[in-house]
């Protein structure tokens, strides 16, 4: 989960560690300033967390609503159940 405004000091630490991270993996981009950058249009912070990293499911709202939290994670635990992964 990605919460909060990301600035581009923190982007590169931030993309290496979902590098170092193992297989499989999701992003959760939890709030409209990881989403989008919220309302800090600034040239500090970055517009959206799919800059530089994959993101898996958006909850919007700044706060974000309970149901709408719970609501991303029913619907990703669905599609994480649903995905096919290969056999070693």
């Amino acid at each position: 989960m990605v919460v909060g405004t990301i600035t581009h000091k923190q982007a590169p630490i931030l993309k290496r560690v979902y590098d170092q991270m193992c297989d499989p993996k999701w992003v959760v981009a939890f709030g409209v300033c990881a989403t989008s950058g919220g309302f800090y249009q600034n040239y500090g912070s970055v517009p959206g967390i799919d800059c530089f990293l994959p993101v898996d499911m958006y909850i919007p709202g700044c706060p974000p609503r309970p149901e709408t939290v719970i609501d991303a994670l029913l619907k990703l635990q669905d599609r994480i159940q649903n995905q096919r992964h290969a056999l070693l």
